[in-house]
């Protein structure tokens, strides 16, 4: 058996408690949204654990400039192309 900060990761079909980990495997809870139950190491046991929140991926240079183009424009471009396109179109009229 692999336990990881109290907690059971992994077995093998050698462990004696392979049979009652199993058990406890295919009667897990469901997790509620931002938890998950991990199974104790100690006591066979499931312990409902909050999750790390999910940090958003950092935005490229190209998604920061079309959200800045279509924020000046009030446009939706999907893309920097598009959105240099509308910013220049409405340049132009203004003129």
């Amino acid at each position: 058996m692999i336990i990881k900060k109290g907690y059971i990761i992994a077995t093998t079909h050698d462990d004696e408690q392979y049979n009652a980990i199993m058990q406890k495997i295919q009667i897990k809870p469901a997790d509620p949204e931002g938890y998950t139950y991990k199974l104790r190491a100690d006591d066979l046991e499931w312990e409902l654990v909050k999750l790390p929140p999910i940090e958003p991926e950092p935005l490229t240079d190209e998604q920061a400039l079309t959200r800045y183009a279509n924020s000046l424009t009030g446009a939706n471009d999907p893309d920097l192309l598009s959105a240099a396109e509308t910013l220049i179109t409405g340049r132009i009229k203004e003129d």
